[in-house]
């Protein structure tokens, strides 16, 4: 069974390994909007994957780490390119969570990758 859930953060990067010439080499930012989706089997109780309020709660403890910040500063992220972050996200949610993580992440609504598999 796979729960789901909508995110959505802001944060400011600049892409070292472009090369000086590329756009993505100079200070920008995204509104960066994704999906979290966990595999797992349902409780046999709750009846559900994970309890969305939850689910809700790790997804936002991870994105504060991120949100409105310079992706570059932060710890793992010195080359912020949209699939080291889906990676990174995907990490730090598989930490928190039971189950298979899979985090799909766009950098615009045309451009975006998907991070699959049992770990990061």
């Amino acid at each position: 069974m796979e729960r789901f859930m909508d995110f959505t953060f802001v944060a400011a990067q600049r892409l070292p390994g472009v090369g000086p010439d590329h756009r993505a080499a100079a200070l920008h930012g995204h509104t960066f909007a994704g999906t979290v989706r966990l595999n797992a089997d349902p409780h046999p109780e709750t009846g559900w994957v994970v309890d969305p309020a939850d689910l809700k709660r790790e997804i936002d403890a991870v994105l504060a780490a991120i949100d409105h910040r310079f992706l570059n500063e932060l710890p793992g992220l010195d080359n912020p390119s949209t699939e080291n972050l889906c990676r990174y996200l995907k990490a730090h949610l598989a930490e928190r969570l039971c189950g298979r993580v899979e985090v799909e992440l766009w950098e615009n609504p045309a451009v975006g990758c998907t991070s699959q598999g049992a770990r990061a």
